[in-house]
């Protein structure tokens, strides 16, 4: 005899589970039917001129057993899914949590559920009525056992009283989107087919093109260990209009969450797929639903934008290529014919030839200009990109007249990507690797040391570059507090007064210059706590001893004691800069547990005595990586020093 079960829960909560689009809920008893390993899912409705009248979804799976059905109707969150992580036949499984089952009264109000399975030989048959009417009270039919060779196992659900909105919503613009939700999934499990009336969803011919890309996350957990958490990438390019979604997928592809791309496609129709077992792992938790909370989440959200964003210029890219190789045939392409020299120069003709090709469809009448018109336009475009990534809005408004919608595409494909950054940023980096090298020639050249003064040359490079004592002092301020207390105790350095940085250009008249002190402070991460740089730079070509370091000492702990800057929120750094040291000052900087160099230490000030090659290497070893990404590669018969003529011409004794 039938019987009516209980949902041991309040309505209201029952309720609250029914709400999804239609699109939503006929994705839920796919993967219902998929998880019982359905290679077959037919999808069929009836409408006439006003309605859908019906829709059935019958599936060709092991079909859902007595005791299953009765036990997840009946409940709540009792999936017996949860203790499996796969199907009978190998698939990841899609629910686990047993409340997708309620989200197919969004499609209808009378559900009927089918199900046939195999048991000790013989063929099981039952049904299920829901009645949104009576949702706490589903009916779960009598058992009945099929004749022997009869019944071919599987479910079939009928939805009657049908939602026409949502119902409509589905059938008419929802194929797309099912077959985007799916289309990952069926990479992994290329075997079912799902029809609606007759009609196969195509998960694959639509798709134009792919790409991948593993990232793995490295968390710092509470007890300070790191969890590494992988994430794979997919970008899927498809041939039509498709919904540009991303997609929270398992690592199988499974997609449990989607949220808008947020992204210009400039064009391209693009969908994301984030997979990862943290995604489903959060889904289990019933996390997704608050990704706004979870930092980990996001950053791989925002990481999955950059890719597509990446994806959308390397294929506009590629289709610059033709033209490109037009204006090389020409021989007006304004990059040399041989490959870029490093990743700055490839990142460079990457945004030029994107550029270049809105140029040729945008710009009036520039096919129809003569060879040496076209020739000019490109090497200015080449070099104010070069130059100052900056003026590339400039180009596209008022150069190229590009349309504002195709502007706002191609911005927000080349800034938010931060090509044009990472070039600002590459050229940086290079930059910096040429300086501690030209500084090595400025500071142990034979011919070139002894013309080299502190303030009137070094002094002025070593102002504008303090990163080369840490990435820390990249940024810091000149603090008329902090100039007022070193010049206070200059006594200690033996001398009455250091001269300002001069504003002359040409530094004419000093020649006889006292050593001078170079200050910066920096805030240290919390209000009102600072760090303060302090560095007595000496000439190149004096050889300091234990008196240069007892000054430095004694100006230390001096300055340190101020009362100007309390000693629990202001951490001092001193640095007495060398290039040379007698044996009593290498002595004296070997101390017992301290790095070379190291030569006091109190709670709230530290000294050190550094020679240029430590600085200089120590520079250089925090950018290898970078050198090393750049394939970036200084030889000995490059220009002299070049950067610093270029940023401190001005700066440099004449003969330099």
């Amino acid at each position: 005899m039938a019987k009516e079960l209980d949902i041991k829960v309040e309505k209201d909560h029952i309720e609250s589970l029914t709400k999804a689009s239609g699109v939503t809920a006929m994705a839920e008893l796919i993967w219902n039917s998929l998880d019982a390993d359905a290679n077959n899912i037919e999808i069929n409705y009836k409408s006439n001129d006003l309605k859908v009248e019906h829709i059935s979804i019958a599936d060709d799976g092991h079909g859902m057993d007595y005791a299953t059905a009765e036990n997840a109707f009946e409940t709540i969150g009792g999936s017996d899914k949860k203790q499996r992580s796969r199907s009978k036949d190998g698939r990841v499984l899609h629910g686990k949590e047993g409340k997708g089952r309620f989200k197919v009264y969004a499609l209808g109000n009378l559900i009927t559920y089918k199900s046939i399975y195999q048991a000790n030989g013989t063929a099981k048959l039952f049904e299920i009525k829901l009645d949104r009417n009576k949702i706490k009270s589903p009916v779960i039919g009598d058992l009945k056992t099929l004749k022997k060779g009869t019944g071919k196992p599987g479910v079939t659900v009928e939805i009657n009283n049908v939602d026409d909105k949502n119902a409509h919503a589905l059938f008419k613009n929802g194929i797309k989107q099912l077959e985007e939700k799916f289309a990952v999934y069926y990479m992994s499990y290329p075997t079912f087919k799902v029809s609606i009336n007759e009609k196969q969803l195509d998960f694959e011919s639509y798709i134009k093109n792919k790409h991948e890309e593993e990232i793995t996350f490295e968390v710092e957990q509470k007890d300070g260990t790191i969890l590494k958490i992988p994430f794979k990438y997919k970008v899927i390019e498809w041939e039509r209009t498709c919904e540009k979604k991303m997609y929270l997928c398992s690592k199988a592809g499974i997609s449990f969450q989607e949220t808008d791309l947020k992204i210009r496609t400039g064009g391209y129709q693009i969908t994301i797929h984030i997979l990862s077992d943290y995604i489903e792992e959060l889904h289990r938790k019933n996390d997704l639903q608050v990704v706004e909370l979870n930092e980990t989440l996001n950053d791989a959200i925002n990481l999955g934008r950059n890719i597509g964003r990446k994806y959308i210029r390397n294929r506009k890219h590629e289709e610059a290529k033709g033209f490109i190789q037009e204006l090389k045939n020409d021989g007006i392409y304004p990059f040399p014919a041989s490959k870029p020299e490093d990743q700055v120069e490839a990142a460079e003709r990457q945004v030029f030839d994107i550029v270049a090709l809105q140029l040729n469809e945008y710009m009036p009448d520039f096919s129809g200009q003569e060879k040496k018109s076209k020739q000019l336009t490109l090497k200015l475009i080449k070099e104010v990109l070069i130059s100052d990534t900056s003026g590339l809005q400039t180009i596209l408004e008022e150069v190229i007249k590009l349309p504002e919608d195709k502007r706002a595409d191609l911005t927000e494909i080349l800034d938010k990507t931060s090509l044009a950054t990472v070039i600002d940023a590459m050229k940086e980096i290079t930059d910096r690797l040429r300086i501690t090298h030209e500084l090595r020639t400025l500071i142990f050249d034979k011919e070139i040391k002894d013309k080299v003064l502190e303030r009137k040359h070094l002094h002025k490079i070593v102002k504008n570059e303090t990163w080369i004592f840490g990435d820390d002092y990249t940024y810091g301020a000149d603090d008329v507090t902090l100039k007022s207390v070193l010049k206070a105790y200059l006594k200690h350095l033996g001398r009455e007064n250091f001269e300002e940085i001069v504003g002359d250009k040409d530094n004419k008249g000093l020649n006889d210059i006292p050593d001078v002190c170079l200050w910066k402070q920096y805030n240290s991460g919390r209000a009102g706590h600072h760090e303060n740089l302090v560095i007595e730079l000496k000439r190149p070509n004096k050889t300091v001893g234990v008196d240069e370091l007892e000054q430095i000492k004694k100006y230390a702990r001096a300055i340190a004691k101020d009362d100007r800057f309390p000693k629990e929120k202001t951490k001092w750094i001193f640095i007495l800069l060398v290039t040379g040291m007698n044996d009593d000052a290498v002595s004296e900087c070997n101390q017992k547990d301290r790095e070379f160099g190291h030569i006091d230490s109190k709670d709230n000030y530290e000294v050190y005595v550094k020679k240029w090659g430590d600085i200089l290497n120590e520079a250089d070893a925090r950018h290898q990586y970078l050198k090393e990404k750049l394939n970036y590669n200084i030889t000995e018969d490059e220009e002299g020093i070049s950067v610093l003529k270029k940023k401190y011409n001005e700066y440099l004794p004449e003969e330099v």
